[in-house]
């Protein structure tokens, strides 16, 4: 397995929501969403992940978002570069275009919608690990995927592909997580994506937590992380409690739905539209949402 510096792919990173204006994207928004997530406590940030609605993106604006988060964060924390798409082409193209960009890893959702086998996606993935040089992380969702890598297959793949360093998992299956640990060590990365940010996953081998909710408080995230990997188990507790309101609001729809509406409401992005087939927020819900936000402080009572 690659050598990495043990700070290397730990702790909290944001998966960009992607800010729209009218149905375009407003990428001045984004750059400013990048910087302010950087300068409040994020790690990195996740370009083109599940919060960035990538199945509404076009490979094009895609690539254009990452050249902007590279640029925005200049070297002041990591970028990482989730490439995977709805074809093998448009995924190996995000890949080639994300090493030659300068990201500092790539993240290669599981193919989805055509349900391959094991077989398959392992043979998917040693062939994009062909096309870069930069540290590779499986993301496994199967909730939006319709498929899993077993572990086995992992263990398999971390044996073969000597760039496949970790990876996002995004499924609430704790026994994966300590066998993934268990068998593959500390330096292969896992990161927790559940958008329930629970402290415990550190314990069972997580390095860190790509959660969407990160996008509106990155400083609270990085308080739960600081606290749980040091052994004050105590304070990350009392962290997660503080934000327990926003993680279960957060809920109330599909992501990236929620966080935009969170986002825009606090003033960092210009609107809280996705593009179609994500529609906004019904009332009830948004009112629970309001509730969190000025509970948390974040938002003054409208």
């Amino acid at each position: 397995m690659w050598g990495m510096a043990h700070s290397f792919l730990r702790g909290v990173y944001t998966p960009l929501i992607t800010p729209f204006r009218d149905g375009v994207i407003d990428y001045a928004a984004f750059a400013s969403l990048v910087d302010w997530n950087i300068n409040n406590g994020a790690h990195g940030v996740v370009v083109g992940g599940t919060s960035g609605e990538p199945a509404a993106l076009s490979v094009t604006e895609r690539e254009n978002l990452l050249r902007v988060a590279i640029s925005i964060a200049r070297r002041r924390a990591h970028v990482i570069a989730a490439t995977g798409a709805a074809s093998f082409a448009d995924t190996a193209q995000l890949t080639e275009h994300a090493t030659q960009a300068g990201a500092s890893a790539v993240l290669v959702v599981t193919p989805i919608y055509a349900k391959p086998s094991q077989t398959g996606m392992k043979a998917y993935y040693e062939e994009i690990a062909r096309r870069t040089d930069r540290p590779l992380l499986v993301y496994q969702i199967t909730s939006r995927t319709g498929v899993t890598l077993s572990l086995d297959s992992l263990v398999e793949l971390a044996g073969r592909i000597p760039n496949l360093v970790g990876m996002k998992l995004s499924d609430n299956d704790r026994d994966y997580l300590k066998g993934a640990s268990k068998q593959l060590g500390e330096n292969f990365r896992i990161f927790s994506g559940l958008f329930d940010i629970s402290w415990q996953r550190l314990d069972d081998g997580a390095c860190g937590f790509i959660a969407a909710l990160s996008n509106v408080i990155p400083g609270a995230v990085r308080d739960i992380y600081d606290a749980a990997s040091t052994g004050k188990k105590g304070a990350a507790a009392n962290g997660y409690e503080r934000i327990a309101n926003l993680i279960m609001t957060g809920a109330l729809d599909v992501n990236p739905v929620p966080v935009k509406y969170m986002a825009w409401r606090m003033g960092l992005i210009p609107s809280p539209e996705c593009r179609l087939p994500l529609v906004p927020m019904e009332e009830r819900p948004v009112a629970r949402i309001e509730k969190a936000l000025v509970s948390a402080g974040l938002v003054s009572p409208s």
